[in-house]
């Protein structure tokens, strides 16, 4: 009997262990189809944006060429604003290829460059009435520059759908961007690299624009004068500030703001911290948060992101608009000195609304710009200033307000938020010594916040 038993119970452990390895293997071919399913997906959005970009770079080429030719202000600005909508179309499509940023640096910096120009130059050919005929030089090489890139990208584009050169994604990408070289050592460039290495040379652009390169190199106000501080100094300030344990220096950062790269070392706690070389201010902090519900309201998420502007020194903050998306509530805040908003002077804050904890800290703005201002007294009254915003809306409020021009310049201004005849809300900017409209922005707003256009 025992002998009975025993034979069918190996013979019941084979048949388990037997159907346990079927549906293992089942489960394992399923994944892996699965997996290139996924594969095949994320390479082919990556190859559509790489042709957005290809397509929207042709087609700037084509009207930079088109802009060597005009000789009327009404053509220019056509012209412009063509340049502009493909730079800003390629931009987007830059944005959702991996690692663009590293490896395509120049090509989007250049694409923005060229689209803010544009803009510039349009805006200026509308108040002179002119063709400007001293910006045909720059426009001109601008236009080589482009023909050049745009005949890479081309050919880029032809060995990626021959099989050539592919596209990595995001894993791949950051394993070959973090593996070292040894000293000395050369390297084949291929795609992506091999058009960044023989990028055409630019002209040195001097407009009113954010990325005029007289604008480069330029000492953030709120630092300026402070001494540098220590390595040790900079860990005990990302403590002090964000509460984090456990945190390591892993980089500096060269550039605009130098500054100490500091992450989390504590098991299943993500986070970096930047600190600013000279004066040690908080530059950027993020922190990986997964909010699993929104138990907090928007206004008790802004109280939260305050009290941290309070903790960095940051006083007489006004918020302006924010955004709610995976229950993260992110605020964009503006130096707001006796009620007058200045708006270069802006961080971003991104709360957790489950917990109220901050996730998230942009403070590049704010350190760039802040400084003391001694604000004139407006030539036109809030009265006459209101008189010129268009009779199609309805003004709710006014305040006065300091917005940044298209570079290092800054205006004041009427600022009248106003209702359209479909309910919808835009802000009207209208220069408080001249009257002249300098900025019209129209808000989307959704249960996810506000976004400004």
């Amino acid at each position: 009997m025992h002998s009975s038993l025993s034979r069918r119970g190996r013979i019941r452990a084979v048949s388990f262990f037997a159907a346990v390895l079927v549906l293992s293997i089942g489960t394992a071919v399923s994944q892996h189809v699965q997996r290139i399913q996924l594969q095949r997906a994320v390479t082919n959005s990556y190859l559509h944006a790489f042709s957005e970009v290809t397509a929207s770079l042709d087609k700037m080429d084509a009207a930079l060429q088109k802009g060597v030719y005009v000789t009327t202000s009404p053509m220019l600005c056509s012209l412009c604003s063509e340049v502009f909508a493909q730079a800003m179309t390629a931009q987007l499509a830059l944005g959702q290829l991996p690692f663009a940023n590293v490896e395509l640096e120049q090509t989007a910096a250049f694409v923005s460059t060229v689209g803010d120009y544009a803009q510039a130059l349009s805006r200026s050919a509308a108040l002179q009435g002119d063709s400007l005929d001293q910006d045909m030089e720059s426009w001109q090489q601008l236009s080589a520059a482009a023909k050049t890139l745009s005949a890479q990208l081309d050919e880029l584009e032809l060995e990626l759908f021959d099989g050539t050169f592919a596209i990595e994604d995001v894993a791949q990408a950051e394993q070959r961007l973090s593996e070292p070289r040894a000293e000395g050592e050369t390297t084949s460039l291929t795609g992506f690299q091999a058009i960044e290495a023989d990028f055409p040379e630019l002209p040195s652009l001097i407009y009113d624009g954010p990325f005029s390169q007289h604008l480069t190199g330029r000492t953030p106000a709120m630092l300026e004068g402070r001494e540098e501080v220590s390595e040790q100094q900079a860990l005990e300030i990302a403590h002090l500030l964000t509460g984090h344990s456990g945190l390591n220096l892993t980089g500096k950062v060269d550039g605009e703001i130098p500054a100490y790269t500091f992450t989390c070392g504590n098991p299943g706690e993500t986070c970096t911290v930047e600190i600013t070389r000279q004066g040690g201010e908080l530059l950027s902090y993020f922190t990986e948060g997964h909010p699993a519900a929104q138990k907090l309201t928007p206004e008790q998420g802004i109280d939260a992101a305050r009290q941290f502007l309070a903790r960095l020194g940051q006083e007489d903050m006004g918020e302006s608009y924010y955004t709610l998306q995976s229950n993260i509530l992110t605020v964009n805040f503006c130096y707001a000195p006796q009620g007058v908003r200045c708006y270069p002077d802006l961080v971003k804050v991104s709360v957790s609304l489950e917990d109220g904890s901050v996730l998230g800290y942009e403070g590049r703005g704010y350190l760039v710009n802040h400084r003391a201002r001694e604000l004139a007294q407006p030539a036109v009254t809030r009265q006459q200033a209101q008189e010129k915003v268009s009779s199609l809306l309805t003004v709710l409020s006014s305040n006065l307000a300091v917005i940044p021009t298209r570079g290092e310049y800054e205006v004041l201004c009427w600022e009248f938020l106003c209702e359209a005849e479909d309910g919808s809300h835009v802000i009207s900017y209208l220069n408080a010594q001249t009257g002249n409209e300098e900025q019209l922005l129209l808000l989307l707003e959704d249960e996810h916040g506000t976004l400004a256009l």
